[in-house]
């Protein structure tokens, strides 16, 4: 059985670069290392 791994760059990539998000309203301590640990940690799921 294989194993997935994410591709966390290319992810990274999209959402920083390609289509970065606009800040919302409450979402002011969102940051993009936030963003990156979240989806480091959702890779491993």
């Amino acid at each position: 059985m294989q194993t997935y791994t994410a591709p966390l760059r290319d992810m990274r990539f999209v959402l920083h670069e390609l289509h970065p998000a606009k800040p919302l309203p409450g979402t002011e301590d969102f940051t993009p290392e936030l963003l990156d640990t979240v989806l480091e940690e959702a890779g491993k799921f």
